[in-house]
């Protein structure tokens, strides 16, 4: 598609959303460059602990199912072009009491919306211990994706349309300016300038760093991955054993992913710790929340050995009402900001990405992204 008129426009940070937007820009024509603090496929934002669910029988709600289903095509095309596995399409689970506020959203999503998915035995996964009162839902839409591997593929795909790419960037301030917007960096020890008509921010747990407006609307918090070992791989991997999430009574709610090379991965749901400072992530994990992830696993996933094979820490920029951020920065026309994610942006990228090259080529899109607005967020 080509653009109504030729423009130029930086995009910080290429990451989960960063690589997407680039390659929707690209695609159209766009002269587009991207600034990259780390490598491409970076493990330190939001994108990191090396896979992510996917599901269309969503517990934040309908409104997100037509976004979803374009999402899912989008990773089928981008894997299709790139030759790289980035979707494994062997279905998500949910797994929990009948009568937990999450699991109720689940069903009634997939009825209003005739989801392909069915409730399943317990032999059907016998991984699974399921308590009185539990059922388990098979949404067959659903499945795993790779990020790091998803972040790589969509900037090939960038670049190969014609965008650019800095990495080992760091970008110190974006500001409007008497010709658009000035991305001021620096690269191997050199500070830098360009000049761009409009800007897209998109630098995860940074974004408040960005945006001094944004910082206490956007909570960094802390999450932290275990990994554990089976006495079988095969019984664990995608095939045999879906991503999903687990919503039982008590402490025994978490996600779970199948093992794909380093065990099988478990996301405790508890309160997360905030970080106040994204530069200084605490990589120490106590002794005691290991034993209350250590002690779910056991009970509900009993065929699991008891320690983990790895704890490694994370983060995610989460707002109030758990829905993202995308909309023009107040007071910067020139600029939009991506952010605040809450833990579920990463499957939806494709078409947030979408919006955004939307907003900039045609100053409007036809996806529903209005509950996003920015300006919930800085009123």
């Amino acid at each position: 598609m080509a653009p109504v008129q030729q423009i130029r426009v930086g995009v910080v940070g290429v990451g989960t959303m960063g690589s997407q937007v680039l390659r929707q820009l690209a695609m159209r024509g766009i002269e587009a460059t991207g600034f990259e603090r780390f490598e491409l496929g970076h493990d330190r934002g939001a994108a990191g602990g090396q896979t992510r669910i996917f599901r269309i029988a969503y517990k934040e709600g309908g409104r997100y199912v037509p976004l979803l289903r374009a999402a899912r095509r989008a990773w089928l095309e981008l894997e299709e072009r790139t030759g790289q596995r980035l979707f494994e399409p062997h279905g998500a689970l949910t797994v929990g009491s009948a009568e937990d506020s999450d699991v109720r959203t689940v069903l009634e999503v997939a009825r209003q919306w005739s989801i392909d998915g069915e409730l399943v035995e317990e032999s059907a996964y016998p991984q699974h211990r399921l308590f009185e009162g539990d059922l388990a839902f098979l949404d067959r839409e659903g499945g795993l994706l790779h990020p790091a591997r998803a972040v790589r593929a969509a900037s090939s795909c960038a670049l190969e349309a014609g965008a650019s790419v800095h990495t080992g960037t760091y970008v110190e301030e974006v500001s409007e300016s008497r010709t658009g917007v000035a991305v001021h960096y620096r690269r191997e020890g050199r500070r830098h300038t360009e000049h761009f008509d409009q800007v897209i921010v998109c630098t995860g747990p940074w974004i408040g760093e960005a945006f001094p407006m944004l910082r206490r609307a956007v909570e960094v918090r802390r999450a932290v991955l275990c990994w554990f070992a089976g006495t079988d791989p095969g019984y664990w991997a995608p095939q045999r054993f879906p991503v999903g999430m687990r919503r039982s009574d008590g402490e025994n709610r978490f996600s779970f992913f199948p093992d794909v090379g380093d065990g099988v991965k478990i996301n405790l749901h508890v309160e997360k710790s905030t970080v106040p400072d994204p530069e200084r992530l605490d990589p120490v994990v106590d002794t005691g929340y290991l034993r209350r992830v250590t002690s779910a696993v056991t009970r509900c996933l009993p065929g699991l050995r008891a320690e983990p094979l790895s704890v490694r820490t994370y983060m995610e920029g989460y707002t109030e009402d758990n829905h993202g951020i995308i909309g023009r920065v107040p007071g910067s026309p020139n600029i939009l900001a991506m952010g605040g994610f809450s833990g579920h942006g990463f499957k939806l990228s494709p078409v947030f990405a979408e919006a955004v090259a939307d907003l900039v080529c045609e100053g409007r899109t036809e996806w529903s992204v209005e509950h996003l607005g920015i300006e919930r967020i800085a009123a």
